[in-house]
């Protein structure tokens, strides 16, 4: 059998220079708004059970 000869491919690639100055803001950037998150996160869904567990408690009484 005879085969083609495969030919690589050519990739149109735009270098990206390091900038230590700017690695360091995002660094920065992502660290702090990591926390925000997860502070916001983790807090919310208490607050969320809680009222719902106060609804349905004030609904109960009011019912019975």
């Amino acid at each position: 059998m005879i085969m083609r000869k495969p030919q690589y491919r050519r990739f149109e690639y735009t270098p990206r220079y390091y900038d230590p100055k700017k690695d360091e803001d995002e660094r920065r950037r992502r660290r702090f708004h990591f926390h925000s998150n997860v502070r916001r996160g983790s807090n919310r869904p208490l607050i969320v059970i809680f009222v719902l567990l106060a609804i349905v408690t004030v609904l109960y009484f009011f019912m019975n």
